[in-house]
């Protein structure tokens, strides 16, 4: 895609959790289409590395560290966007509590610490960055906030409960941001996320639970972190200005279909065996 197609050329951006995976890819791709990039997070080298790859294609970044569950880092690092490229247009609040999901199980195991982390990081963090972005976004005549959510948030399951609520949270966050601050020209959306293959997980995911899971998919295919940036890189232009406050499922088809598709599929193809 051009900058023409999905036109953000000289907007400003912050991309939170933006060394790795998801952001990292939406980082690459606007800042590819024309945008200025902050790439936010807790540790300095993957956002060095990020920064140095937006440049190497003759981009512009900024490295911020950030831990999206202090306010006051959250809002020094708005203000040094702002003060080093003169305004803010998009938000992408990736940043999202995922190391820890070893502990995501039964909520009758559930440990309150670790369920209070999770809301900070994935809903309060966001909150946090939108709050701060808002009004920069504002000054510059308007923007656009694109939350990372997941379809852990959409339906119940056997794990990630903490993760999955907070995720959910995201759906009513971003409503009222795009029916608070709609009239002065913020537009707000989620991304739904499904599984998507980043390079660690494709390390660490065994062959046969990737196969469990393209078999729901629609496509034969599971997501990579760039298949999400096209859907946030087109929520952040201009050529979405019709749409906010609304949520986009970017899974493969995953979560629109019946439960038991995949077991129907094979069903089925057991049953013309017999036949033949």
């Amino acid at each position: 895609m051009t900058d023409l197609q999905y036109p953000v050329k000289d907007k400003v951006a912050i991309v939170t959790g933006g060394g790795t995976g998801i952001g990292l890819a939406t980082a690459l791709m606007l800042a590819g289409r024309g945008a200025k990039i902050a790439v936010a997070g807790p540790e300095a080298a993957p956002l060095d590395e990020a920064v140095a790859r937006v440049e190497a294609t003759g981009g512009e970044a900024i490295a911020l560290i950030m831990d999206v569950t202090n306010e006051e880092t959250v809002a020094n690092g708005i203000a040094q966007v702002v003060d080093r490229f003169g305004r803010l247009d998009i938000l992408h609040a990736n940043a999202a509590q995922t190391g820890m999901l070893a502990g995501d199980g039964l909520i009758a195991d559930m440990d309150a610490d670790f369920w209070d982390r999770a809301f900070a990081v994935n809903l309060r963090g966001a909150m946090l960055t939108a709050k701060h972005a808002i009004p920069r976004m504002i000054a510059a005549g308007g923007g656009s906030v694109v939350f990372t959510g997941s379809g852990k948030g959409l339906a119940g399951d056997l794990d990630f409960p903490a993760y999955g609520t907070t995720k959910a949270g995201l759906l009513s966050l971003s409503r009222y941001i795009a029916t608070q601050y709609g009239k002065q020209g913020i537009r707000s959306n989620v991304v739904v996320v499904g599984l998507v293959m980043t390079e660690a997980l494709d390390r660490n995911m065994p062959p046969e639970a990737q196969t469990l899971m393209r078999e729901h998919n629609m496509v034969d295919y599971l997501g990579r972190p760039e298949d999400i940036a096209e859907v946030v890189a087109f929520l952040a232009s201009d050529q979405s200005r019709y749409i906010t406050g609304a949520s986009i499922v970017a899974d493969g088809g995953f979560t629109s279909h019946s439960a038991v598709f995949a077991d129907m599929m094979r069903f089925t193809a057991n049953q013309s065996k017999d036949i033949l």
